[in-house]
């Protein structure tokens, strides 16, 4: 309940922030930029996409097989990897993944995702408008997860 509450108290206060400007009571130029910023962020608080990535979030550090509308991800097909860090921002699930042994994080994101589970060894998005690895998007696959992330038993943050 706090998460909401939050996220109204920063949408009005972006919005009576956008009337003041709009009605030239407060002319500094930043002030349309810190609604916009102000109104994502109570965007990301309030929607269903955060408490998927509040589903996640435990669970970073964790080794994981990775797999968008049924298949590996493109380039590094059969890697492993570490769930490095969960963020969500508006209505986008954005997951950093490093490859296992020496990976640098690689950003994925789920736009718009729809209906999540997660169990002890596995987490699924069931839809999402689009899901996108490193800046290129998967093609869909109808009938298939938008993600599926298969937690190696046994595994922490610790590189093989």
């Amino acid at each position: 309940m706090a998460r909401k509450a939050l996220a109204v108290v920063l949408g009005a206060v972006a919005i009576v922030g956008a009337i003041l400007w709009a009605g030239g009571r407060a002319r500094q130029p930043f002030i349309p930029v810190l609604a916009v910023l102000l109104l994502v962020t109570a965007a990301s608080l309030f929607g269903k996409t955060s408490r998927y990535a509040d589903l996640l979030r435990p669970l970073v550090g964790k080794k994981v097989r990775v797999f968008a509308w049924g298949a590996q991800l493109p380039g590094v097909a059969g890697a492993s990897f570490i769930l490095d860090r969960v963020l969500a921002i508006g209505p986008g699930l954005h997951i950093y993944l490093r490859q296992v042994p020496h990976g640098s994080a690689v950003h994925m994101k789920i736009a718009q995702p729809r209906g999540a589970e997660l169990d002890d060894l596995e987490f699924e998005i069931y839809g999402a408008k689009y899901v996108q690895w490193a800046g290129r998007k998967i093609p869909q696959k109808r009938g298939q997860p938008a993600l599926f992330l298969d937690f190696i038993t046994g595994a922490s943050n610790e590189e093989d």
